[in-house]
């Protein structure tokens, strides 16, 4: 039909496309010996044909010898290097462009394994290592392959689906060649395989040929899905249709929908016909004997015959690749010796009838649409509905996943398993199992739990067996209280964990009853900040005394006077009982400052003995390991835990090391003590702990540091894709707090679970809790004792005064009052001050000059420490005794006079 089409727009021309038809009867030998046939006696310029992959190969040697164009439409195989076999070309696709619209197909129902089934010829295993990468960028797994031989039987194949049907997978790509896939699917249905829970994923080889299977053999398929290639529409595909379904029904012929490779065909024919009208056909055959003694056969054709040598078949062959046209499979154009990959159709086999779902392109993925949107996509939602094996709609589940679980003596609420009178499969509950339901919630897995046990329902071996049992592919996961260890992880892997990490020691609690010691008030605070404080004490009031000595009389006398003096002024301040009057404002200073720091001292104190005598005083027995092994004690540990070498490798003899299985046992054992046959401490790790707090709550605690673990994880086989799903799951519920209502529902509150830190017990206060007041105390001292050296080496009143003992002026200002005449005035002292020490009692002789700003009128006031006389600029002056003595008070003058009603 191709040629005919193509003569009838052009008939005029010079070179004519006449076939040679030979039949190879699917036979490698018979296509050689056709082809060296064509080429010698024939002399065809091209081979249009080779229908398998193992033909292509055979023949593409003898193209690249006789430079002959070796031209198929059928041969996928990707093993066909166009670097190699220059003068093979293949109008049509490679195998391994369909392995991305299988893996988005994967992807979209979220099937994390499948398994492979494919013959053994060339194109049924060069697809294995594209479709095993293209699983593994969606995270999936080839969880396994089965092959079929060219020839099976229907017995071969019942055999190895019987072998299929006894493994827990359940979804299944078939990837065989149409001539094995109508007998195969007969058998499926046999083995019972094509009803509820299984998937079957076809590929192009059997999809692109399904318009040629009777009804009876759709029926049988019923629930499969597929990619199909895509074929274009066009009203010139659609008027070759009608001309091809006319031809063939008059030929009692009849198929339901032409194939993609009955259009290649036309487009390959085709094709050939406008080369050989561009280029021309004629005879320019040499022996390949003529190529020179050197020129020798592949090893493959070593010893068929001498091949003739197309002179034009290279240029035949620049045209075939630089051809590019629109033919009825679509655009035709050669890359790399071979067609570029087009789209595909998800297909879905239901009533007898092909229902498309859908399309996958390499730019949209999958989509209703072909023209769909940039966004890549592997959405189910971009699909339409299926209906599976055996009439449902719910999507397969990828695997029967056949669940280790431990046997347990003790801490059965991580997991439980029993069984009923006449129940012979177990029943499995507990933390461990319902976490474990909730993060495999969305993913298509059904379970079998399988217990670790042996002939007498015991444990047949320790955790580590148990994971090493996934290692041999005994259970495909592990479901339980297994730690993540590093030696574990050599072998499988494991998901993030869901239980809190790390192991303590767990020792009974004492009641401290801290009032039975004499010195009991002592506890708030610590000997350290006991000892800071009574030297601060005795150090405020030496520099009290210091600064007092010499300008106050409560501060002189003889030596035992001013010892006692100097230990009665440092504590009466402790409870704000001093009556001695401070002259110094470097006394005064330094004595407020440390009222201050002493109130927030006392004040802390009396709050922290508060609370030491009002809640309960509970200690730990024990404070950490090292005193357990120090006074020889035993330790308990859970029976086969991975704690035993620890304790071992610790330091502790095994001889004083008790394995304890339950948490009752660790009652039993914590409750007699190693002085009654048990245990002093018992070390577990942190989630059994809880359980154990949770019975036992106000008798027991945990102390000593927090030994490091991994935690507890689910353990999956080395390379599973499902160890990300499942560790993404379990984040999410943990941020959710789901797996936290799941620990409540098992382990009960947490309240009790630390009885230690909840009883309110106060703790000591310690010098570093008050750091800030004594370093502000110590500055502050010191530089008040700086300036009064300094004072004292430049001869500076020592009473806090800033004069200068020079001779120049210093002033203070002051007020003054006269009764006499109600005049008020402002007073400002100017002079010098001058000291003598020939004054009884070393009392110190004081000249002051007051100046009244207030009037025009000056007053001089002279004045000493036992009289002061009264002068002014009037006729006369006074003089008048006083009393009292004149002194500084802040700065001002103060003077005093009883025998006159004069006020100063």
């Amino acid at each position: 039909m191709a040629l005919s089409d193509f003569y009838s727009f052009h008939s005029n021309n010079s070179s004519v496309v006449v076939p040679h038809f030979r039949n190879s009867m699917g036979g490698v030998l018979n296509a050689a010996s056709a082809a060296v046939d064509l080429i010698n006696n024939v002399g065809v310029q091209a081979i249009i044909g080779p229908e398998t992959s193992e033909e292509a190969d055979f023949l593409a040697q003898i193209g690249s010898r006789a430079r002959i164009p070796i031209i198929s439409f059928s041969a996928i195989s990707s093993l066909l290097s166009p670097t190699q076999f220059p003068y093979l070309v293949r109008v049509a696709q490679n195998v391994s462009s369909q392995v991305r619209a299988i893996a988005a197909v994967v992807a979209a129902y979220g099937w994390k394994e499948v398994s492979v089934i494919h013959d053994e010829s060339q194109s049924g295993t060069a697809i294995l290592p594209y479709l095993t990468d293209a699983l593994q960028e969606i995270g999936s797994l080839l969880c396994s392959r089965t092959s079929l031989s060219s020839i099976a039987n229907t017995t071969t194949m019942d055999d190895m689906l019987a072998k299929l049907n006894g493994t827990s997978t359940r979804v299944f790509i078939v990837h065989l060649p149409f001539s094995l896939s109508e007998e195969f699917f007969l058998s499926i249905k046999k083995a019972g395989m094509m009803q509820t829970g299984y998937a079957w994923i076809l590929t192009c080889g059997i999809t692109d040929l399904l318009g040629y299977m009777d009804y009876s053999m759709l029926y049988a398929m019923e629930g499969v899905i597929g990619v199909k290639t895509h074929i274009p529409s066009s009203n010139t595909l659609q008027s070759f249709k009608v001309r091809w379904m006319r031809e063939f029904r008059q030929e009692k012929f009849m198929v339901r929908e032409l194939s993609i490779y009955s259009l290649w065909a036309y487009d390959t024919t085709l094709m050939v016909a406008k080369i050989a009208n561009e280029v021309g056909l004629y005879d320019d055959r040499r022996s390949s004997s003529e190529q020179g003694p050197n020129r020798k056969l592949d090893s493959k054709v070593m010893g068929l015959f001498d091949l003739n040598v197309s002179m034009s078949g290279s240029k035949f062959l620049q045209s075939l690749l630089s051809m590019h046209f629109k033919g009825l499979s679509g655009e035709i154009q050669l890359v790399d010796g071979q067609l570029q990959s087009s789209n595909f159709e998800i297909i879905n086999v239901r009533k007898g009838r092909v229902q498309r779902l859908g399309y996958w392109t390499p730019r949209s993925g999958l989509s209703q649409l072909l023209d769909g949107d940039d966004k890549y996509s592997t959405n189910e939602r971009d699909l339409g509905i299926v209906i599976w094996p055996g009439g449902s709609k719910s999507i397969p589940k990828a695997k029967i996943l056949i669940v280790g679980v431990p046997v347990k003596e003790g801490f059965l609420e991580f997991l439980n398993v029993s069984r009923g009178t006449n129940d012979t499969s177990p029943s499995v509950f507990g933390y461990s199992k319902d976490v474990f339901v909730e993060v495999m919630r969305g993913v298509p897995y059904e379970f079998k739990y399988i217990p670790f046990e042996n002939d007498h329902g015991a444990a047949a071996g320790d955790y580590n067996d148990l994971t090493y049992q996934v290692h041999k592919k005994m259970f495909d996961v592990v479901v339980g209280d297994v730690t993540i260890l590093a030696n574990r992880s050599k072998y499988v892997d494991f998901t993030q964990p869901y239980a809190e990490s790390g192991f303590r020691m767990i020792v009974p609690i004492k009641d401290d009853d801290f009032t039975e010691s004499s010195w009991w008030f002592l506890r708030p605070l610590t000997p350290e900040l006991w000892l800071i404080t009574i030297a601060f004490f005795f150090m405020k009031s030496i520099l009290v005394w210091l600064f007092e000595r010499e300008i106050n009389s409560d501060f002189q006398g003889t030596f035992s006077q001013q010892v006692g003096k100097l230990f009665s002024f440092s504590f009466s301040t402790l409870v704000f009982a001093h009556r001695e009057k401070l002259e110094s404002n470097y006394s005064r200073f330094i004595v407020n400052l440390w009222t201050f720091a002493l109130y927030i001292l006392v004040t802390c104190y009396a709050a922290n003995l508060t609370s030491m005598l009002a809640v309960d005083n509970l200690s730990p027995t024990v404070k950490d390991l090292d005193a357990l092994l120090r006074e020889g004690k035993f330790v308990g540990y859970q029976n086969e835990s991975f704690i035993f070498y620890f304790l071992r490798d610790y330091g502790f003899p095994e001889s004083r090391l008790i394995a304890l299985s339950s948490a009752s046992s660790y009652f039993d054992a914590l409750s007699k003590g190693s002085d009654g046959g048990g245990v002093s401490a018992v070390v577990d790790e942190i989630p059994y702990i809880q359980v154990f707090l949770s019975k036992y709550c106000r008798q027991y605690t945990v102390t000593g540091p927090t030994y490091p673990t991994g935690g507890f994880g689910f353990v999956f086989p080395k390379g599973s894709p499902l160890v990300s799903e499942v560790s993404r799951a379990v984040l999410e519920l943990t941020e959710e707090n789901i797996i936290k209502n799941i620990q409540k529902r098992w382990f009960g509150s947490e309240d009790c679970q630390y009885p230690l830190a909840t009883n309110g017990t106060s703790k000591k206060l310690k010098l570093y809790d008050f750091r800030s007041i004594y370093e502000i105390m110590s500055i502050a001292s010191g530089a008040v004792l700086i300036i009064y050296i300094l004072s004292s080496m430049f001869k500076l009143p020592k009473n806090g005064c800033l004069f200068d003992k020079s001779s120049k002026v210093s002033t203070v200002t002051g007020n003054h009052y006269n009764e006499n005449t109600g005049e008020a005035a402002s007073l400002e002292m100017v002079g010098t001050m001058e000291s003598t020490n020939d004054a009884p009692n070393d009392a110190t002789r004081k000249k002051l000059i007051l100046i009244n700003q207030s009037s025009s009128r000056n007053k001089m006031l002279r004045g000493e420490t036992t009289n002061m006389a009264l002068a002014s600029n009037y006729e006369h002056s006074q003089t008048i005794p006083l009393e009292g003595t004149a002194s500084f008070r802040n700065g001002s003058v103060l003077c005093r006079q009883n025998q006159r009603r004069n006020s100063w």
